[in-house]
This record gives C-alpha cells, structure tokens and sequence, in this order.
C-alpha cells in the first residue's frame, strides 16, 4: 500500500489521481498530543495532504452545443457535382490548456506532431456520410448536396477519422473549422435542411 501512495499519478489518470488523493486526505493522520495536555485542554495534530494535477484541455461550454446557420444558398450555387456554396466558420473555444510536452503521429502523412511545450489537439468529426459523396456529411430535408468539412487551412477533414493534429497554446485557445455546401451527383431538391455533426477531442 505505501508504495502505490507513493507513486506519482500520470496525467492521463488525473481525474481518479485526484479522487483518490481527496479519499486519502479525508482519513487524517494523527498525531495525539493528550499526554500533555495545556490550557485548552487535550488536543490533537492533523496532517492532511492532497495533489493538485494539471488537467487537458476543456471546452467551452458555449462550445458544446451550437446551432450553425449556413444562410440561404442558391441552386445557381450547385449547378454542377463539386460547386460548393458559402464557407461557414465553426469556433471551438477550450479553456485551460496545460502546459506539458506531447506527440501524436499524423494519420494522414505519418509524421509525428511533437512540442515540449504546447499541448497537440487531435479532433475526429462524426457524421452520418452522404450517400453520392462519402466526403461529405448527408443532409435531411432537401437533397442532391452534402456539406464539406475543413480545417483552418482549408483542407478536407474526413469524416469519422481522425483530422490533422493541432498544437494549442497553453491557456485559453480557438480552434476555427468551416462547413461548405458542395452539390453531388443526385438531383437538387430545394427546401430547408438540416445535419448533425459530433465533434471528439482526444488530447496527448
């Protein structure tokens, strides 16, 4: 038992680490003193300990759910497969980004993301695909178009797979991310739509 309390919890236990850290701080070590009693009468000793643990990133709560509007798009737009309309701005707030050294390896090229300092992000967007285009998240309500996901450079995200790792800075951070409307090979029916998208944080 002593030397599991004396193991440092890494940080990806950091949650249990704290909970057990808290447990043990609640049953007090005691050092009684009664034999020596003075004028406030019998007396006793606490020595209470604890960790304070760094924690990954949070994100934001105004973050969790949002309510993306793409505005109105013209069937002109999406005349041919590929037309894309109006880029939308997805924000991604996080809060309390420690800083400490870490790595993940890019699925996309092979090559590891590695810092000493900042924090790597890894995000996997999770959507239903469209059935023309498995690039493109399906929609409900109209129809012969998906809507694209991008990273801050533009470039493509598949679907259901992790993206390219991010380094954050440690402390408050935005990741930006953008939604476009890209017509498929179905035929166009307009009318209002609507899709749902999941978004995982995985952090090293």
């Amino acid at each position: 038992m002593e030397e599991t309390m004396n193991q440092k919890p890494s940080k990806r236990n950091a949650k249990s680490a704290i909970l057990v850290a808290l447990l043990l701080a609640a049953n007090p070590i005691v050092g009684l003193t009664a034999d020596k009693p003075d004028a406030r009468g019998p007396h006793a000793t606490f020595h209470v300990s604890g960790a304070l643990l760094e924690n990954a990133c949070s994100l934001a709560m105004d973050s969790a759910y949002q309510e993306i509007w793409l505005g109105n798009t013209s069937t002109a737009d999406l005349n041919r497969a590929g037309d894309q309309g109006a880029q939308v701005a997805i924000k991604l707030r996080l809060r309390g980004c420690v800083r400490t050294e870490g790595g993940r390896r890019d699925e996309h090229g092979g090559a590891l993301a590695w810092s000493r300092a900042e924090p790597v992000i890894g995000v996997t967007f999770g959507a239903s695909a469209d059935m023309d285009n498995a690039e493109l998240a399906s929609v409900t309500g109209a129809a012969g178009f998906g809507l694209r996901l991008s990273d801050a450079l533009r470039r493509p995200i598949d679907l259901n797979k992790p993206s390219r790792p991010w380094f954050v800075k440690p402390g408050d951070s935005v990741l930006t991310y953008y939604v476009t409307p890209e017509r498929t090979s179905a035929p166009l029916r307009p009318g209002a739509f609507h899709a749902y998208i999941n978004l995982y944080l995985t952090y090293d």
